[in-house]
């Protein structure tokens, strides 16, 4: 369900389904799934989304 969020949701649908704490706890596997543009465009929103952060 989040990568289809991800992908294709709006903003209302971001807010509605996602959880912050879920989104960060799962990004290693769903961003394996994802495009570099979606990849990136959330990890530049969410520093700690990016690999290096987790580290």
């Amino acid at each position: 369900m989040y990568r289809i969020v991800l992908l294709n949701g709006r903003y209302e649908d971001y807010t509605r389904y996602l959880d912050a704490t879920q989104l960060v706890a799962r990004w290693p596997v769903l961003r394996k799934m994802l495009s570099r543009g979606v990849r990136s465009a959330w990890e530049d929103r969410f520093t700690q989304l990016r690999p290096t952060a987790a580290a």
